[in-house]
């Protein structure tokens, strides 16, 4: 049934079939609105009266108006006009008829019935309609409330999934830094070279020590000998000076690399992590290299100190025989 909008609009009745007074009071109402008619006739046919109107809106809110109602009648048929208190509202006449029962209005959307009833009857539909919008309005808040919750679930799944997601990167980008570093360390440990160098230059100066004993103290001969043995000194440090440097390198990136696999989150992540095999892969292989380069930068560390305090020794030899 369609609902009356009486707002600044007016409305014809046409009542036939009816030569008693038609005052009193009439209700029209659906599962959502409810209007309140009522009426008073005097002897010569003319009419005054009110319509009330209350409606529950799809969101729960609830639409309140009243009406001024005033026409004539001559028993069979009736003119009303209704209008709300508003500046400039315009009337609108409509038709209908009336019967015993009640009066039936003709709407764009088809028939609206008013039946006789009571004030009563129209405060109880007041009452179930106002019952109704809070009903309506909670079922909205809790449909909202449930869009709010499954909104924050999805951000939350969203944000563990990219949590993940990086977790799983950092697995993978470790991975790949440790393979590296172990080939590295594979094509690069042969120190025959380092220790073949070492020996030579101490093997030199041993010997020009010896010969420069041979030559008087104070001597030229001893002293060019002397200045000899001064520029192997030199060369052996000119020579160390990369290999101290890689040492400090190796040490720290051994430091680095034992904090990134402390730190990743094969580790200490209860997630699942689909590149955890393949770092666990890569740090075996790379602890294993550890153990070959810790065993060179030790092997480089003690060969520089005790090769250095060695010819420290032969050039303050040479230095005193001058």
């Amino acid at each position: 049934m369609t609902v009356i909008r009486w707002s600044a609009f007016s409305v014809l009745l046409l009542l036939a079939g009816c030569s008693h007074s038609i005052s009193g009071a009439y209700v029209a109402h659906g599962q959502q609105f409810s209007e309140l008619l009522q009426i008073t006739q005097s002897p010569d046919g003319q009419l005054l009266g009110t319509l009330n109107h209350i409606a529950v809106k799809p969101d729960g809110s609830v639409e309140r108006f009243s009406l001024n109602i005033n026409g004539t009648t001559d028993g069979h048929a009736i003119t009303l006009i209704g209008k709300v208190s508003e500046p400039f509202a315009i009337p609108k006449n409509m038709s209908g008829t009336v019967d015993a029962g009640g009066i039936s209005l003709m709407q764009p959307g088809g028939i609206e019935r008013f039946t006789t009833a009571s004030v009563a009857a129209y405060q109880n539909d007041v009452q179930e309609l106002g019952a109704q919008a809070v009903a309506i309005q909670q079922r909205n808040a809790d449909h909202q409330r449930q869009q709010q919750l499954a909104a924050q679930e999805r951000a939350r799944e969203e944000a563990r999934q990219q949590h993940v997601a990086i977790e799983d990167q950092y697995a993978k980008t470790l991975a790949d830094n440790l393979n590296r570093y172990v080939a590295m360390i594979q094509a690069h440990h042969d120190l025959n070279p380092f220790h073949e160098t070492h020996g030579r230059i101490l093997a030199a100066a041993q010997h020009d020590l010896e010969i420069e004993h041979k030559y008087s103290h104070g001597s030229v001969p001893a002293a060019q000998v002397d200045v000899r043995i001064n520029q192997l000194g030199v060369q052996l440090t000119q020579f160390d000076i990369p290999y101290s440097q890689a040492l400090d390198r190796g040490r720290l990136h051994l430091q680095e690399f034992d904090v990134a696999i402390a730190r990743s989150p094969c580790h200490t992540s209860q997630d699942v992590l689909s590149n955890c095999s393949r770092e666990r892969d890569s740090e075996a292989a790379y602890h294993d290299a550890k153990v070959i380069l810790q065993a060179e930068l030790d092997d480089i560390a003690g060969t520089v100190k005790r090769d250095t305090d060695t010819m420290n020794g032969i050039i303050k030899q040479a230095d005193s025989s001058e």
